[in-house]
């Protein structure tokens, strides 16, 4: 089963580096704007995971996380990393016998608990926020 994976990821990687190929290649009518092109274009790479974009129909889960995603580091009781592992792994094996297709941790779960862990924290005041800490 992991060999699957690796292969697959072995693809998506394979598939995008053409990509950037095509992409490079099709500027070399024009060598001088390329240049600045590229050096501004890297920048704005960037920041796109933060912004919004339309994607193309074949970058659609072609990309690793971390060019689509800001990476966010957190420090957890063990107690609750233990949860978070344990609840990943329900959720990813119904998920993947229901659809039959893979329930990733940093691209699905992770964005999934942050949403609605967020909105369930979303218009508590103070006194509430004191009773959840406690309550920890």
């Amino acid at each position: 089963m992991s060999d699957d994976r690796s292969e697959r990821l072995r693809q998506r990687r394979k598939q995008s580096h053409e990509r950037a190929q095509d992409v490079s290649e099709s500027k070399t009518d024009e060598p001088a704007e390329t240049d600045k092109s590229s050096k501004l274009s890297k920048p704005d790479k960037q920041s796109e995971p933060s912004e919004p974009s339309e994607p193309d129909e074949t970058d659609v889960d072609d990309g690793s996380v971390k060019e689509e995603q800001v990476g966010t580091y957190m420090y957890l009781p063990k107690s609750q990393k233990k949860d978070l592992e344990r609840l990943y792994n329900i959720l990813k094996a119904e998920y993947e016998y229901e659809y039959d297709e893979e329930f990733e941790k940093n691209r699905a779960f992770y964005p999934l608990v942050v949403k609605y862990g967020l909105e369930s924290l979303e218009g508590l005041d103070a006194s509430e926020i004191r009773e959840r800490l406690d309550s920890l």
